[in-house]
């Protein structure tokens, strides 16, 4: 159980800074866009970002983190 809350924590904390950093650098370009063409940009980014990249990394470190705990290869709840 505390794997998977660890897990959401640092989903939820990557998105975060996904978001704030894509409407710090590009948010005065998107003002000009529709709400929707901006909302349909900002999820898409966040959405390949946290499938391609931050989920792999966070699952990678929580199993280390797991093996190094308990000295199992893969900690229960993170199977493939």
């Amino acid at each position: 159980m505390r794997d998977k809350l660890v897990f959401v924590g640092l989903a939820w904390l990557a998105a975060y800074v996904i978001v704030m950093v894509l409407l710090l650098v590009f948010g005065d370009r998107m003002l000009e866009l529709p709400l929707a063409l901006r909302s349909l940009v900002v999820s898409g980014v966040l959405v390949i970002s946290m499938t391609q990249l931050v989920i792999p990394m966070i699952n990678a470190h929580l199993r280390r983190a797991a093996s190094r705990r308990t000295g199992a290869d893969t900690p229960t709840g993170l199977e493939r």
